[in-house]
């Protein structure tokens, strides 16, 4: 399905992105790249995966196919179900203009009550934005 710049759409689930001023964070374990939980800021959420940004300097061997693991996000407390989650990554775009690297995952081994959660998450956000505008 074309959207309304003629792009078709590829994705299966709505997502919400999140401004600066949400301040919506994840800790996420990284095997084999660190021994510490990370702290990286989210961009957008899906019932499907969500993007992230994080430190060139933090990246190590992070690559498509990567698997990593979402403990928790801090900043929305209506996303508390999102916990221990195990994400692949799917697509990495790091110019080397920017600091950071941008990151996008897919949700791995989901039941379908937390997707349905997710869903909800998204579209109550999506009208209350709306509403807000």
């Amino acid at each position: 399905m074309q959207n309304e710049n003629g792009f078709t759409e590829r994705r299966q689930y709505n997502r919400v992105v999140f401004s600066a001023s949400d301040n919506v964070l994840g800790e996420f374990d990284l095997p084999g790249i660190s021994d510490e939980v990370i702290l990286v800021k989210i961009l957008d959420l899906s019932a499907g995966g969500l993007r992230f940004v994080l430190p060139r300097d933090a990246c190590g061997d992070i690559d498509a196919g990567y698997n990593l693991f979402l403990q928790t996000i801090i900043g929305m407390s209506r996303l508390e179900f999102v916990s221990r989650m195990e994400l692949e990554v799917r697509w990495i775009l790091d110019n080397p203009a920017f600091e950071n690297v941008m990151i996008g995952c897919e949700f791995l081994s989901v039941s379908e009550i937390v997707r349905k959660q997710i869903d909800q998450f998204v579209e109550t956000e999506a009208t209350q934005k709306y509403n807000n505008s």
